[in-house]
């Protein structure tokens, strides 16, 4: 994939990650819930939540994700993330996601990075199957 087109790519994860779903598994149902995914230039993608959470549960049991961004109102731009969410301890990455997230996190997690309740996911990216509008077709990025 050129890099330009990579750059779309991301940008459209970027530009909705207000308007993101996350997919996990519940034993055989599916679950979706919104989410507000971290995007890097690098097209790293970072998800915050509680501990405790449902998604926190089912992914011990099966990390298999499905994470959307949807641009609103019409989902003309669109990225879909098929992967798996590994669930991140290392203090010093939760700190450093902390301080990329366009929201503050601070308002669910009031001690910070350092609370008990803070959960940081990173998603395994298998593939990333995207649109820049229905006309366009949908195109695939696999990560090397």
């Amino acid at each position: 994939m050129k890099a330009s087109e990579k750059q779309k790519m991301i940008g459209i994860m970027k530009d909705n990650c207000l308007h993101a779903y996350l997919g996990t598994c519940d034993a055989d149902q599916p679950v979706v819930r919104p989410v507000s995914p971290i995007v890097e230039d690098d097209a790293s993608v970072w998800v915050a939540t509680f501990c405790s959470s449902r998604k926190v549960n089912q992914i011990r049991k099966n990390p298999k994700i499905c994470l959307a961004f949807v641009e609103q109102p019409r989902g003309d731009k669109a990225a879909v993330v098929f992967g798996e969410a590994l669930i991140i301890p290392d203090l010093e990455e939760k700190k450093r996601i902390w301080n990329l997230a366009s929201f503050d996190l601070s308002q669910y997690f009031p001690e910070g990075p350092e609370s008990k309740e803070y959960c940081l996911l990173k998603i395994k990216i298998e593939k990333i199957e995207w649109r820049e509008g229905w006309e366009e077709g949908t195109k695939v990025y696999k990560p090397s």
